[in-house]
């Protein structure tokens, strides 16, 4: 009986953790585009890097809020 309570906290630490890797590899994958973008055309600032990383961390929490339990 003890079992099940501990199983569903590891489950939720499990399903957290994943959610922030998931932000965070969404950020860097955005970030390494506008890089390689950036280098690509040559650009005088990073306008590619700044834009599509802003675009990854408003994807990212998106992508969290809409996994989040609805309780």
């Amino acid at each position: 009986m003890k079992q099940e309570p501990k199983t569903k906290n590891v489950n939720n630490y499990l399903k957290f953790s994943a959610m922030g890797i998931q932000m965070a590899l969404t950020i860097a994958i955005f970030a390494g585009i506008g890089y390689w973008l950036d280098q690509k055309y040559q650009t005088k600032q990073p306008y590619w890097t700044a834009a599509l990383s802003l675009f990854g961390v408003f994807g990212g929490i998106y992508s969290v809020i809409r996994q989040l339990p609805k309780d």
